[in-house]
């Protein structure tokens, strides 16, 4: 067999190993490629990395200027003279001459030290005059004074009667937002603690000439175009000689800090922005693709170069490891020559075929072997019956040939599902020594198939599989409408129950489903009878479920955040006898009145573990409690918490002593009884027990796990959200209820320790 024979054959296999071969060779071609697409990649992202850092620095430089602007506005939100003309009932400006005059020369006393800031003024709405730091009258005579673009008077009045919150705007007669236009200026409403009833507006105008200069100092913007936008996307200002709108829709720029790449080729452009935390602004910057594109030119020729070095090199290899690795088959081609076959190699077909064939030869006699299995009938229908209720058939009926062809015949079309579960096998299984494992191991299922078909007796027929470790009886119903056949199969179920628990120590967990018709019938009962075996969450291992007593008797947990705490401080405190109190009430509270979901029950299993889980790791006791986590029903995660709970009590009190213990229940009732004094702190509580502050802040640390200011914060927190929940209080209100000074108090807290705004989570 030589080359030139070999190559004269067109089927032969040498020539799909060339081929593969050349794909092969094709792999390093497509990494080279890849390498220059992530070189390219890489580019961008540094370049996305400087004009991030020059946005940064734009942002730093705009926040601090913006700065005064906000104080500004709260000097004059502040001052009496303002807050008390914008309030005042009286709406004839000639009766306010006095207060105006005095408003004028206390804006003419606030010193403006930040170059960017031009002007400012305030526009009354129950007078509809402004008040600037220079003059003041009315709203039409200020107009031509204060607006220099060509903003109608209309307009201009329109956006000072605007609710603000402290927020920078573009004031122009613009048509299109997009667009660089208008007077940059800063607004915020009077009052300010309700913006959202604007009495007055405060208007600071901002030299957008200067920022726009501030921003061309920067020597990146040379190489590309900045964009300083609104929180509602419009332009503030921009060193662009063309419309954002022409480039990109604003609303695309979703998440702070990130890349967009517009375009196709050296023509596109690689935008990157940012947002301020401080002004809420927006800062993008434009650069053109082409320009940071050169650093890769000298990638592109390299990977040119390496193409055409693999293609010339890896050819020659290729054809030097094609023939190389074509000797074994040539080998392999004359050992079976040699054999037993009954054809001989015919070089019309590939080496591969032949092999093929001379192997189909020999497992001929391996096929008299396979028809042995025919005779494992129970096996093949246990098969096909396990398919069958798991949906796999598609829309066969009960008398297709499958089911005679496995001895299947039906007495009728109406199915009951049982499903049971073996959860201790008892004393049924003892292994001996050399006893087979595997054996005996199926010995469980074999019997409890057989007692269930004796006491199901002639009105029953059955079909038995397994599914996922359980013993799944489809039971065929002769009559079904005679009597209820699901109360029946309870009763064959217990006595099933009471026979292997009697001899054998075994306990089984059965399910029933709902009397189903056809095979869509079988199906729903199967999944009825998986769906209420779940339910041994509930109930525990060794019941009889039928899916009947579930289907109307479902619904949602119940473990609210008020009494998940009262868990934690009594677990912290080392109140062993009302954290198992309420540990119990939290159970009975969920199910004696009803059965959760399954689904539902996991949910609640977990969130309870999770409480003891964090509230054990949180005072650093050393009890294990990953073991909650693997409690199969509701009743082994009680009795295991309650274990858990002793344990970490007993721990807590032997550490502290009785009159620590004592002395932190004090502590802890003492806070719960005067959060709602504002001189609640530290020294009061000690002074009131009679200890030192700093003996009492170490003992309640040790004792619960948290520092007492956090503990007060905690309790006070609770109770406002109850005020602003329930009773519907506002703000200012519930933090004085609660003990805060003030509103901002409260907001500081709520933001700490919850991460929301007492508004949002009034919301």
């Amino acid at each position: 067999m030589n080359v030139k024979r070999v190559l004269n054959t067109r089927n032969s296999i040498i020539f799909t190993q060339i081929l593969s071969y050349i794909l092969i060779l094709l792999i390093p071609i497509i990494f080279t490629g890849i390498v220059y697409f992530v070189t390219v990649k890489t580019i961008e992202q540094e370049t996305n990395r400087a004009n991030l850092a020059m946005l940064k620095l734009v942002q730093l430089n705009m926040d601090n200027i913006l700065k005064d602007a906000e104080r500004l506005s709260f000097d004059i939100a502040f001052n009496p003279d303002i807050q008390l003309l914008a309030t005042s009932q009286e709406t004839n400006w000639n009766n306010k001459q006095y207060e105006v005059s005095q408003i004028v020369k206390d804006f003419k006393r606030m010193n403006i030290t930040n170059g960017y800031i031009d002007n400012f003024y305030v526009y009354f709405k129950n007078l509809d005059a402004v008040i600037s730091s220079t003059t003041a009258s009315r709203s039409n005579y200020m107009y031509s004074n204060l607006v220099n673009n060509d903003l109608r008077y209309e307009q201009w009045i329109d956006t000072l009667q605007n609710a603000y919150s402290g927020r920078y705007i573009s004031i122009g007669n613009k048509t299109n937002p997009n667009e660089d236009s208008g007077a940059l200026a800063y607004m915020r409403s009077i009052p300010i603690s309700n913006w959202e009833k604007s009495l007055a507006t405060i208007v600071i105008l901002l030299n957008k000439e200067r920022f726009t200069e501030m921003i061309q100092n920067i020597q990146s913007a040379q190489y590309g175009s900045i964009f300083i936008l609104d929180q509602d996307n419009n332009i503030l200002a921009s060193t662009a000689s063309f419309h954002l709108s022409d480039i990109l829709q604003v609303d695309e720029l979703k998440r702070s800090d990130n890349m967009l790449v517009k375009g196709q080729g050296k023509d596109s452009l690689i935008i990157s922005y940012t947002k301020s935390d401080v002004s809420k602004l927006k800062y993008v910057s434009i650069v053109r693709r082409e320009i940071v594109m050169e650093k890769s030119e000298f990638t592109e020729k390299l990977m040119i170069a390496s193409i055409i070095l693999c293609l010339i090199f890896g050819g020659a290899v290729s054809v030097l490891l094609t023939w190389r690795n074509y000797n074994p088959v040539r080998n392999l081609i004359r050992i079976v020559q040699n054999g037993k076959i009954k054809n001989p190699y015919d070089r019309s077909s590939n080496e591969y075929q032949f092999i093929y064939e001379a192997i189909q030869d020999a497992l001929q006699e391996k096929e008299k072997i396979n028809l042995k299995l025919i005779q494992q009938s129970s096996v093949v229908r246990a098969d096909f019956l396990q398919k069958l209720l798991k949906g796999k058939f598609g829309n066969i009926s009960v008398h297709h040939n499958a089911f005679y062809a496995l001895d299947m015949q039906f007495i009728s079309g109406d199915f009951i599902v049982v499903l049971l579960s073996i959860e201790d096998k008892g004393k049924l299984i003892s292994l001996g020594i050399g006893d087979d494992f595997e054996a005996k191991s199926k010995l469980p299922s074999f019997v409890i198939t057989n007692v269930f078909e004796e006491l199901l007796g002639q009105r029953y027929k059955n079909f038995v599989t397994e599914i996922d470790e359980k013993i799944v009886f489809l039971v065929n119903l002769q009559d079904p409408e005679a009597v209820d056949h699901v109360q029946e199969l309870v009763n064959i179920t217990e006595e099933l129950q009471s026979f292997f628990g009697k001899y054998y120590n075994m306990i089984l967990t059965v399910s029933i489903s709902d009397a189903h018709t056809g095979i869509h019938g079988m199906q729903e009962a199967y999944q009825e009878a998986v769906e209420a075996l779940e339910y041994k969450l509930i109930a525990g291992n060794g019941k009889i479920i039928s899916f009947q007593s579930l289907k109307y008797n479902v619904r949602d947990y119940f473990y609210p955040l008020e009494k998940e705490q009262k868990l934690v401080n009594c677990i912290k405190s080392g109140e062993f006898e009302k954290g198992k109190q309420l540990l119990d009430d939290i159970i009975r509270s969920n199910f004696i009145d009803g059965t959760p979901t399954a689904e539902m029950t996991r949910y609640f299993m977990f969130d309870l573990a999770s409480t003891v889980v964090k509230t054990v790791k949180e005072i650093s006791a050393a009890e294990p409690v990953e073991k909650l986590f693997e409690c199969e029903t509701v009743a082994e995660l009680q009795a295991e918490i309650t274990n858990t709970l002793s344990s970490v009590c007993k721990h807590i009190q032997s550490k502290t002593g009785n009159r620590s213990y004592e002395l932190s229940r004090s502590i802890i009732e003492f806070v719960n009884s005067r959060y709602g004094e504002v001189t609640l702190n530290i020294a009061m509580i000690a002074e009131n027990l009679g200890i030192t502050p700093s003996y009492m802040s170490k003992l309640f640390k040790e004792q619960t796990g948290e520092t007492l200011p956090d503990y007060i914060n905690k309790v006070r927190l609770e109770k406002a959200k109850v005020l602003l929940r329930e009773e519907k209080l506002n703000i200012s209100d519930a933090a004085v209820k609660v003990g805060y000074l003030n509103s901002n108090a409260l907001i500081r807290s709520f933001k700490k320790y919850e991460g929301v705004t007492p508004g949002k989570y009034k919301e």
